[in-house]
């Protein structure tokens, strides 16, 4: 096993990426695979992930894993030290715990995910988002990123109803309704200002949290569209859409949903902070 690190020489509290640290070879089989072998231990990539992070004033520290055996751990959610001497070799595991107490720490063992999308800077603060839900799946209690899942998609059917005369049955997450998802859809990849959005690939509704997640720990901000007065959705027929979104007359020539916008993009900010300050200390192995 070898070890990679990348530590910038700033005064750790001027900077939000600390640790940039790979394990294993990642020249022969592991957990990860394809273009990611070579992109995660470049430092370009190095270098394009200490930028993308350095508007959060929280210090993370990466790490990734090609030592085989570790991958079937992938999002696996926050872990103990105690689970995480069991699973990585010492040295591994010294490093990934010493100085964790006050830092994000994430550890990547791989990179699933449906698209096959390499593991780039937005795709490392993504996946982070899906190892924090991992965390909180089917769990009670307060958390705060079940907080944001509940405001955001609260807030959401409230707008739906009121401008679009939309409304749903519920989903198996709390404020989710699963007989809206194809409009979600439609709705995100409008008001979502992120490339996935702006290139109509949010299929998934839920994938649009972590796409702002990542948007926040990237800019520091939520930045989203007004409210459309019409957009369409679903599967085209002969390249038309078959279902839209339509904005109630009354409400079509009022500021109401610009301002609606403005409002949960800063909700969304407000809890995502919430989100970040409360994985201080964490482990989370993705």
């Amino acid at each position: 096993m070898r070890a990679i690190e990348f530590m910038y020489e700033s005064a750790v509290d001027e900077m939000a990426l600390s640790k940039y640290t790979t394990f294993g070879d990642f020249t022969k089989p592991g957990p990860f695979r394809g273009p990611d072998k070579r992109l995660i231990p470049h430092p370009k990539n190095q270098l394009k992930t200490q930028k993308f992070f350095e508007k959060t004033p929280y210090d993370f520290r990466l790490f990734f894993s090609n030592i085989p055996g570790t991958g079937k751990y992938s999002e696996y959610g926050p872990m103990s030290p105690e689970q995480i001497r069991k699973i990585f070799p010492e040295d591994a595991a010294n490093q990934i715990i010493d100085g964790h107490e006050d830092s994000i720490t994430v550890v990547y063992v791989g990179n699933k995910g449906d698209a096959k999308v390499m593991l780039t800077p937005w795709m490392m603060a993504h996946r982070f988002g899906h190892a924090i839900q991992a965390g909180v799946r089917g769990k009670q209690g307060f958390s705060e990123w079940a907080e944001a899942e509940k405001h955001f998609f609260g807030k959401v059917n409230e707008l739906l109803e009121k401008y679009y005369a939309k409304t749903g049955k519920p989903y198996n997450m709390p404020a989710m309704k699963w007989t809206l998802n194809k409009a979600y859809n439609g709705l995100f990849n409008y008001i979502g200002t992120q490339r996935s959005s702006r290139t109509k690939q949010i299929r998934r509704p839920y994938e649009f949290m972590y796409e702002l997640l990542a948007q926040y720990i990237l800019s520091g901000k939520i930045t989203l569209q007004p409210f459309p007065t019409r957009v369409g959705y679903g599967r085209p027929v002969f390249g038309r859409y078959t279902e839209y979104l339509n904005i109630k007359p009354e409400l079509r020539d009022t500021n109401d949903r610009i301002h609606a916008s403005e409002i949960l993009a800063n909700d969304m900010g407000i809890k995502f902070n919430d989100t970040l300050a409360s994985s201080v200390g964490k482990i989370y192995v993705m």
